[in-house]
């Protein structure tokens, strides 16, 4: 294959080829910085998972019945297990694209037999870019996995020295807000909404990003000042995630600040991606990072309701932190964990007992976000040490 990139987190490596740059080009885009995707030759053997995408591959297999099926990431997809370990699939959308993954090999084929169309839109992905970037995290998830990490809901803001701050909680809880604020107070963003989390025998918790668009809302994208910069780039003809409801896009592109719902009454948020983050907005990311300190966040209701530590909630942290299999948009088709993609049963309690040992503090946010930034900046540097305040609050 003439086109690839090799990607890297922590000490694994996938690799992604393809007949065309449509691919790895948007593989680069998509993995940003937090995965170094690093262009290689096509005919490298470097260790690992590789993906390799062929488009307009006419003796593709045609689309056949299989007798297992599943929605990935919204791609209905028909799938079959063979007795030597193989899966191959189809998906169940025209025109259909093939895989096939070898375990043995760790080698997943993905094919279309006619040259797919872009998008009517510059700089959207075609279906095959989309599924390759897609599967090859999945991969890397499952390499990271082997190698005793696990996913967990959390945010997270490095600081100088490697020390940054994690953030736990649910959906809503506040994890992107809290990330956002820290990392436009000083820090670089880890993590807006999930991370990979893998103790040490030191003691200490390694962070890994998973790159993923940071889903962030018309309010606090207007409090963060950020509403202006996102309003140029649209203007000026950039395309939007491919996810982003096109209500979200209108009100960016207009200039409309306020919250906007969905008539079930479901937050609509604009979808940026993390190199975004740095080009439009100047944040800085981080690619590792040493968890110091545990923040767990929850907004308060009241508009007016201040800010502020809340000495009365549960500290410990339980295994609700964990990202499990069931609540996936990504189901284990190919068998990459075998099912486990939430981590092994010791990774998951050595790093439950690690976060449990950090020092730990409940917040309630306001809707005030300077006043959020001044609670944040206090609590991290006092949960850690090595911070310095006039760091945080230069901003």
């Amino acid at each position: 294959m003439k086109h690839a990139l090799s990607l890297t987190a922590g000490l694994q490596i996938v690799t992604i080829r393809s007949n065309t740059p449509r691919v790895t080009d948007w593989a680069a885009r998509y993995f940003g910085r937090y995965w170094d995707a690093s262009p290689t030759t096509g005919s490298s053997t470097a260790p690992g998972p590789v993906v390799t995408v062929q488009e307009g591959n006419h003796r593709a297999p045609l689309a056949t019945l299989h007798p297992q099926h599943a929605v990935f990431a919204r791609e209905p997809i028909g799938y079959t297990r063979h007795p030597d370990r193989t899966v191959s699939a189809h998906t169940l959308s025209d025109p259909a694209l093939a895989f096939h993954y070898a375990p043995a090999e760790q080698h997943l084929r993905i094919s279309g037999r006619r040259v797919l169309q872009t998008a009517a839109s510059p700089g959207r992905p075609t279906r095959l870019a989309t599924a390759a970037t897609r599967f090859a995290r999945e991969m890397m998830r499952a390499r990271l996995i082997a190698d005793g990490w696990v996913l967990l809901h959390a945010s997270a803001a490095v600081f100088p020295g490697g020390h940054a701050m994690l953030t736990l909680g649910d959906s809503g809880a506040g994890k992107t807000t809290t990330a956002l604020t820290l990392a436009s107070a000083g820090g670089a963003l880890l993590a807006n909404d999930c991370c990979f989390a893998r103790p040490n025998t030191d003691g200490t918790l390694s962070l890994l990003p998973w790159p993923a668009a940071a889903a962030i809302g018309l309010g606090l994208l207007h409090a963060l000042t950020f509403t202006s910069s996102a309003h140029s780039h649209l203007q000026a003809g950039e395309p939007p995630h491919p996810t982003q409801d096109q209500r979200v896009t209108d009100a960016l592109t207009t200039g409309r600040t306020g919250a906007l719902m969905s008539s079930s009454g479901r937050e609509l948020k604009a979808h940026i991606w993390p190199e975004q983050l740095t080009r439009w907005f100047g944040l800085s990311l981080a690619t590792t990072g040493t968890a110091a300190g545990v923040l767990l966040p929850r907004v308060t209701p009241a508009p007016g309701a201040p800010g502020h530590a809340n000495k009365e909630r549960l500290l410990e942290v339980t295994s609700s932190v964990f990202v499990t299999s069931d609540e996936e948009r990504y189901p284990d088709l190919f068998g990459f964990t075998e099912g486990s993609n939430a981590g092994t049963p010791r990774a998951r309690a050595e790093v439950l007992e690690h976060l449990n040992r950090l020092p730990r503090q409940a917040i309630d946010l306001s809707h005030d976000q300077a006043a959020n930034t001044r609670l944040l900046s206090a609590l991290t540097a006092s949960l850690i040490p090595a911070v310095s305040p006039s760091l945080l609050l230069k901003s």
